[in-house]
C-alpha cells in the first residue's frame, strides 16, 4: 500500500512544475524589450551600392531584400523598386519619401564620370570665378 503523503505529492509535482513554467515564460515577456524597427536609409544605400544582382536577379530582388533587412517596405515605382519609411495610421494626403537604390558602378568605371570629366578641365582663371 502506497502511503498518503507520496500520493499526494506525486499529483502535486506536475502542477508545481507547470506553475514554475508559466510564471517563468509571463516573468520572461517582461523582461524582454519591445523592439522598434527604424528604417535604416543609410544602410538600404549601402546594401544596394555594394550588392550585385545573381545572374537569374533583377535588381528589384536586391532592392527588395535590402529594403526588408533594413526594416523598410518595398514599394514599386516607374523607376523600379524603392523603400519606404514604415508608418502606422498616417494622414489621408501622406505621401512617403521613397528612397531609390544606389546601383553600383559597373567593373573598370569611376564613380562619377561627369567628375572626372570636369576634373579633366582646365582650371578657370582666378577673375572669371563664377558667382
Amino acid at each position: 500500500m502506497t502511503p498518503i503523503g507520496s500520493c499526494h505529492a506525486r499529483r502535486r509535482r506536475p502542477l508545481a512544475t507547470a506553475g514554475t513554467f508559466l510564471v517563468i515564460g509571463a516573468a520572461g515577456q517582461f523582461a524582454i524589450a519591445p523592439a522598434s524597427a527604424a528604417f535604416d536609409a543609410q544602410g538600404f544605400e549601402r546594401c544596394t551600392a555594394t550588392t550585385a544582382p545573381g545572374p537569374d536577379q533583377s535588381f528589384d530582388s536586391v532592392a527588395t531584400t535590402c529594403c526588408v533587412d533594413n526594416a523598410g517596405v518595398p514599394a514599386n515605382t516607374t523607376y523600379g523598386v524603392g523603400c519606404v519609411a514604415p508608418v502606422e495610421n498616417p494622414p489621408e494626403d501622406y505621401r512617403p519619401t521613397i528612397v531609390m537604390p544606389s546601383r553600383p558602378a559597373p567593373p573598370g568605371e569611376s564613380d562619377d564620370p561627369n567628375f572626372d570629366e570636369l576634373m579633366k578641365l582646365p582650371p578657370l582663371p582666378d577673375d572669371q570665378t563664377p558667382t
